[in-house]
């Protein structure tokens, strides 16, 4: 079985933080785990849908819309006392930093960057909050961005090179980016965050060993009781990692249904709409 990281690996010393914290938790496991890298542009569907997963983070609106459900293992639970020691997060509107604007409504009518319509923070959650907030009859409060953006990363680097007035990010993405790259974040400015909802989960594939599974997320459940295992957890901003059950993802679909169902998109059709790899 294999671990990784991809989705929260935002920065070469992130992802070398989540390597050291994911081969401390195959050592305190007995499970081999060895740490494989799966770096963009290389689709993350392709990772979730590799058989060999053993300790991987996936998004959790695929993971509830999978047809065939990955094993659970365990969720982060993120420090900062915004998340109220749940395993949740939230997606920011961003915008840059010297933007003129306060508030969101500002923003409505201009470039929005976002990710694939598969992205629970990207996509599905914004989709929704901007539903509730727009005025009846309404079917999209923003243009596309003027290229695709698949990733965070893009999303950040197209609202501050210009390419979008606003764009939507992971909270906790952008937790890192704070810890480890202070200069870029600063760049950036939140207008808005969208309710909490359920924090990707590490997740293994159906097919692993669900003996070494539970080894795994005994490991990880476990991990904030160690000396190591703490600081490891806090150099990535985290506090433990809390149980999970498939039940806590199963409103994520719920909510895409409902914007479906509204017919209300996230932005009119144009490049930024199109289907993305992560």
């Amino acid at each position: 079985m294999i671990a990784n990281a991809r989705m929260y690996s935002v920065s070469a010393p992130v992802e070398q933080a989540w390597r050291a914290l994911l081969v401390h938790v195959a050592d305190r496991a007995g499970v081999d785990l060895p740490y494989v890298e799966h770096p963009a542009p290389a689709p993350v569907n392709a990772l979730w849908a590799r058989p060999d997963c053993g300790c991987v983070f996936m998004c959790g609106y695929p993971y509830a819309s999978a047809p065939v459900t990955p094993q659970l293992l365990a969720a982060p639970v993120p420090a900062l006392a915004r998340y109220g020691g749940r395993p949740v997060y939230f997606s920011e509107f961003i915008v840059r930093a010297d933007a003129p604007v306060q508030a969101l409504a500002q923003t409505f009518g201009a470039r929005l960057a976002c990710m694939l319509p598969e992205s629970n923070s990207g996509y599905n959650a914004p989709r929704h909050h901007l539903m509730r907030l727009a005025p009846a009859g309404t079917r999209a409060l923003y243009r596309p961005a003027a290229a695709p953006t698949p990733t965070p990363r893009e999303v950040i680097d197209a609202v501050i090179g210009g390419d979008a007035e606003a764009g939507v990010v992971d909270s906790y993405v952008l937790d890192l980016l704070r810890r480890f790259e202070p200069g870029l974040a600063g760049r950036l400015k939140t207008l808005e965050v969208t309710p909490a909802a359920p924090i990707p989960p590490l997740v293994a594939s159906a097919q692993a060993d669900p003996h070494e599974c539970a080894y795994v997320r005994a490991a990880l459940l476990t991990l904030h009781e160690g000396a190591t295992g703490t600081a490891l957890l806090s150099m990535l901003g985290l506090a433990r990692f809390a149980p999970v059950q498939p039940a806590d993802y199963a409103v994520l679909p719920e909510l895409a249904r409902e914007a479906d169902q509204a017919g209300f998109a996230l932005t009119d059709a144009g490049p930024g709409t199109a289907k993305h790899d992560n």
